[in-house]
């Protein structure tokens, strides 16, 4: 079975985000899957890697939304419930580690953005197959 086009899930992305939010997402952004053909954990240890990127991506829409929440949800199979979550942006209470694990990769993300992160709202969709031992790029 032939993954989805980056056009059909970013189309999906903007129709789920508009039927959860109410309004249309600003801006978008797409990371290529990866695989480590050699080197788990060893570029940072001063060892030899050679990632190559997929055909496969992980695609995000959002927007603003003047809120002190940040609100997300997921678009993938088999992430369990619930796959919309919301929490308070880092300036007003720590992120902290929840029991969704999907958000908690997100959360993580935002914990090292550099600078003051503003509320947001946003969805998240990938074709890179969960548990196949693949990796999304951090945007």
């Amino acid at each position: 079975m032939e993954p989805e086009s980056e056009e059909m899930l970013l189309n999906a992305a903007k129709k789920s985000f508009k039927d959860t939010f109410g309004v249309e997402p600003e801006v978008a952004a797409c990371a290529p899957g990866r695989v480590n053909l050699i080197g788990e954990h060893t570029d940072y240890n001063d060892g030899y890697v050679l990632p190559m990127a997929l055909p496969l991506v992980t695609i995000a829409v959002g927007r603003k939304n003047g809120r002190d929440q940040i609100q997300i949800k997921t678009m993938s199979e088999n992430m369990g419930e619930p796959t919309l979550t919301s929490f308070p942006i880092p300036s007003v209470e720590p992120l902290s580690k929840g029991d969704l694990k999907w958000a908690n990769y997100i959360k993580g993300v935002i914990a090292n953005f550099k600078g003051a992160v503003p509320g947001f709202d946003a969805v998240f969709v990938t074709n890179v197959p969960l548990g196949g031992g693949l990796s999304s790029s951090a945007f």
